[in-house]
């Protein structure tokens, strides 16, 4: 439940980035070191110690203990817990060291490649054929698609219209630039798709946005990564992901491939009908002579 008008928003405590940077100035030059260890992998934190992260700094126990308490954390162990949560929230900054420990390029561009086809094996193993057809069908048939994606979540929005607008007229890609979504929204109702991106790092407003189209008896298709979250409980269909990474940043192969395998399926359910809208695109491509043909 939103915060009442009278019951402010709780502050989200401070960053360990933004409390180390805040004191770098008064710090000591021992407390600069550690600082600057820190400050250059902040992910090790999840995995190491105090008295390894003391160690690898080249300063004492004694000294780390005391420098976490001066930043405000009741003792070393709080800031390891806000590391790891980072980590497993798929924060690139604490997921930055990824990749480090390999003996070779040759060794992380194959432990990354082998990573990349399992995730697509993993997704593909885990899909619902029959509702994999189900989703098709209320995509072709429905009066509009909305499809709604923020921050990176929106690079698949764009991948889904792409495809999309090939095999189906009156897709419609929010949220718009320099516009509020409520004017987009208010025309929906039952007769629509709204296709949801919603990968980790997910934005509030996403959930906000589904919250308000459930209201509308919008049909909603909700792709995101294993762990859903809570926006998955508004969606009729979800389809979750596998995006594990062995650099910082998530995977999105196998989301990229369930993009184009629905828009795939879509367009062979529609391109059989009369005068499909795939020929009509097709002809009007020849017709502007929009797309240069290689010889």
């Amino acid at each position: 439940m939103p915060p009442s008008a009278t019951t402010p928003a709780k502050a989200q405590p401070a960053s360990l980035q933004s409390r180390i940077k805040a004191r770098y100035e008064v710090m000591s030059a021992v407390e600069q070191k550690l600082a600057d260890v820190i400050l250059a992998s902040p992910g090790q934190l999840a995995m190491q110690t105090a008295t390894e992260l003391a160690t690898s700094a080249g300063v004492s126990k004694a000294t780390t203990t005391r420098f976490f308490r001066t930043l405000g954390y009741a003792a070393y162990e709080e800031a390891r817990r806000e590391a790891r949560d980072a980590r497993s929230g798929g924060s690139p900054l604490y997921l930055q060291d990824r990749g480090s420990r390999e003996d070779s390029l040759e060794d992380l561009i194959q432990h990354h490649r082998d990573q990349e086809i399992a995730n697509v094996h993993q997704t593909y193993s885990s899909l619902d054929r029959a509702e994999l057809l189900e989703i098709a069908h209320a995509i072709a048939s429905a009066r509009r698609v909305v499809i709604i994606g923020f921050r990176h979540s929106q690079t698949i929005a764009h991948l889904f219209r792409s495809n999309l607008i090939q095999v189906r007229d009156d897709i419609l890609l929010l949220p718009a630039p320099g516009d509020s979504l409520a004017e987009y929204l208010a025309s929906l109702d039952e007769r629509d798709v709204a296709i949801c991106i919603g990968l980790r790092r997910r934005m509030p407003e996403l959930e906000a946005t589904m919250s308000a189209m459930s209201g509308l008896g919008v049909p909603m298709l909700y792709l995101a990564d294993v762990l859903a979250g809570s926006p998955a409980r508004l969606a009729r269909w979800v389809i979750r992901c596998h995006t594990e990474s062995t650099l910082m940043f998530d995977s999105n192969a196998s989301v990229a491939a369930v993009t184009n395998l629905l828009c795939s399926l879509v367009g062979k359910e529609l391109t059989g009908r009369k005068a499909s809208h795939l020929e009509r695109v097709e002809l009007l491509h020849q017709q502007l002579d929009e797309l240069v043909t290689t010889d």
